[in-house]
């Protein structure tokens, strides 16, 4: 696609929407320009053909203001590992990671970078990309391995000590915010690190069973290094961080970890960070690395006094012998931040900086898919706005850096934003007025229900003849209360190999609750959840009951509201139509002449003088919303068959398209 550079900012670049589109990116992507790759979402820019990037990306791109170029549609791999150099760099490796977290980066590239993180006094610096493993180009992701130029052979391998009562590679302010809104888990860590690191080595004296440390899960940016740092702190041990994102070989594993358990004075954590790196791997190098945690665990569970914690963003990637084994026998999850904990970490986050007229609960609606460190991160971007000048931070500054701030859990699909409302929905006013109190409250207004002592409802099924709308007025909803969505076709998550269909569901509601707040539609969900016993798919039982775990409290689904839609609510399992579960059942049934009026009034499709509104409501009596589509679509072509210059639909028009859909 042909662009005209526009002056813009880093390092995000703004394109038309419509264009987008046609790109197939109607929600931003990675453009290739120049000799540079750059992120570039929706926004107001000058000409549908105009491409706004900042001053950076335009030298990187070796362009100026002006310039026509041919950008094109990129989908990069994640780094492996980035090399940077500057005349000076105030972040080490782990800071400089999250920086750049989810940043195009291509060799030779000029890139800035914040400083610090929650400090409005902080400067930005700039640094050289000189290399980008693999093939120059490529996204800064969680499993990415920022450094110096030069220091790369050495660093994430060595064995960090920080002494008991520090708090690992943050500032303090730092630290306490990201731990905002997880004390349960910070309590249940310090038990356990105060049980196996006591002086009084409780476990020998009250005769338990040998155990080495645990499991601790989490994406990366969500604190599990600060969690550790915190529970080490309270019980008096020391931490002991080794980082894994270097380690290629078994061999060094092995040498790395035996320095960490023989060097290691206790009482002390030895946190193995970033596990991922090594765990991930298939074939004969997972087997020596599952081998190798084997041996390191049992090593550790021989030293008193000496506590285990291996850090990985999910334990599924460990092999059984070391997720299961009886040495580690807890996993404690860190989840991603959940809308009332995106609230608290950018409360705790702002609490140094000066503010005016924050609303925290608007801040966490607008930052799905963010970790604790993206907050920070867009905090920071928030202050430079007012650093130059002083004042203070405001929401608006504040959802413009949200907006700026590529999240670090966009792995997980963010869902889909239907670009239409309420105001696309013909008349309904029943239906949209239900569809606001059980939906939309609880998101916008949940102390409606507080008040009241009540549960808002998790569940909405609709139902109604074929073509009335259904799918229409949901993502007209989707778009009313701003929440990610995702819409599935029942029958899409149907899989014939045991195990599959019940997986992908969990697979659905994980990816919904990771960018809550969100809308799960399942549509003909008659076809994944039907009546059990009554199919000769023993596949839908198993659904079935997967749902139910799902949509019960057995399985915390954070802000997620489901909605399921049929034409045969008869077809659908009853243990899902419950209180609980789809509780509300609203009734969406061939349009009345109201209806139907308001349907025709907001038509694109532009009609001569001897069409009435009043006729076509007349005579459409009995069809559905998406008949009158066909109606007014079929009419359009009989117009431009009678006359390919026709610009309007004459009645004659209409009723050729009429006897085509009649009700005989």
């Amino acid at each position: 696609m042909r662009f005209q550079i526009r002056p813009g900012t880093d390092p995000v670049a703004r394109a038309d929407r419509a264009i987008l589109a046609a790109m197939g990116m109607p929600d931003g992507g990675v453009l290739k320009v120049g000799s540079t790759h750059c992120m570039v979402k929706p926004g107001d820019v000058t000409s549908p053909t105009s491409l706004a990037i900042g001053e950076l990306a335009m030298a990187n791109a070796g362009h100026a203001s002006g310039d026509t170029v041919d950008a094109k549609r990129t989908i990069l791999p994640q780094a492996q590992r980035v090399e940077l150099e500057a005349e000076s760099m105030p972040l080490d490796a782990r800071h400089l990671a999250r920086a750049l977290q989810g940043i195009p980066v291509t060799t030779g590239d000029r890139v800035r970078i914040e400083a610090g993180y929650g400090d409005a006094s902080s400067k930005a610096f700039e640094v050289v990309v000189r290399d980008v493993v693999p093939d120059g180009a490529a996204m800064v992701g969680s499993g990415s391995i920022v450094g110096r130029r030069g220091e790369m052979a050495t660093m994430a391998v060595e064995v960090v000590d920080h002494p008991a009562g520090t708090v690992v590679g943050e500032a303090p302010t730092t630290a306490e915010a990201l731990l905002t809104g997880l004390d349960t888990e910070l309590e249940v860590l310090t038990g356990w690190l105060a049980l196996l690191t006591s002086s009084a080595d409780l476990p020998k004296a009250w005769g338990l069973p040998t155990v080495a440390g645990i499991l601790l899960e989490g994406p990366t940016g969500c604190g599990k290094s600060e969690l550790v740092a915190a529970a080490a702190a309270a019980v008096g041990a020391t931490v002991h961080e080794v980082s894994l994102e270097m380690v290629f070989k078994p061999d060094k594993l092995l040498d790395v970890l035996e320095k960490a358990t023989k060097t290691t004075a206790a009482p002390a954590v030895i946190f193995v960070d970033r596990l991922d790196s090594v765990a991930g791997d298939e074939g004969m190098f997972r087997n020596q690395v599952a081998a190798i945690l084997r041996w390191f665990v049992d090593a550790v569970a021989d030293r008193p006094r000496i506590a285990a914690v291996l850090g990985i963003s999910s334990a599924e990637k460990l092999a059984d012998s070391v997720a299961m084994s009886p040495l580690l026998p807890r996993r404690l999850a860190i989840p991603p931040p959940d809308l009332n904990r995106r609230a608290l970490l950018f409360e705790a986050a702002l609490a140094r900086v000066p503010t005016s007229d924050i609303d925290f609960a608007a801040l966490a609606a607008r930052s799905a898919g963010f970790s604790g460190a993206d907050v920070l991160a867009a905090i920071v971007h928030a202050s430079a706005f007012i650093a130059p000048n002083g004042g203070s931070v405001s929401q608006e500054i504040l959802l413009r850096a949200i907006e700026e701030t590529t999240p670090s859990l966009a792995s997980t699909s963010m869902g889909e934003m239907p670009s239409y409302g309420f105001e696309r929905v013909a008349n309904l006013e029943e239906v949209k007025q239900r569809l606001t109190e059980s939906v939309i409250w609880q998101m916008t207004e949940p102390e409606r229900f507080a008040r009241l002592g009540i549960e808002p409802p998790r569940g909405l099924l609709l139902y109604g003849p074929p073509g009335t709308g259904k799918t229409f007025v949901i993502r007209a909803l989707a778009n009313e209360s701003g929440a990610a969505f995702f819409p599935i076709k029942g029958a899409e998550l149907l899989d014939k190999y045991v195990g599959e269909s019940e997986r992908a569901v969990r697979e659905v509601f994980a990816r919904a609750r990771a960018v809550a707040p969100s809308l799960l539609f399942f549509d003909e969900i008659d076809a994944l959840a039907p009546v059990r016993g009554n199919s000769n798919n023993a596949v839908t039982d198993s659904v079935v009951a997967a749902l139910l775990t799902e949509m019960d409290g057995v399985s915390d689904r954070g802000d997620v509201f489901v909605i399921g839609a049929t034409n045969r609510k008869d077809l659908v399992d009853s243990a899902l139509l419950r209180p609980g579960r789809l509780e509300v059942h609203l009734l969406l049934d061939l349009p009345p002449a109201p209806s139907r009026k308001a349907f025709f009034e907001i038509s694109d499709v532009p009609l001569s003088d001897d069409v009435t509104i009043e006729a076509l409501v007349d005579n459409t009596e009995g069809l559905s919303f998406a008949e009158l589509s066909g109606v007014l679509r079929e009419a359009a072509l009989q117009a431009l068959r009678r006359d390919a210059t026709a610009i309007e639909v004459t009645w004659d028009d209409v009723e050729f398209a009429l006897n085509r859909y009649s009700k005989a």
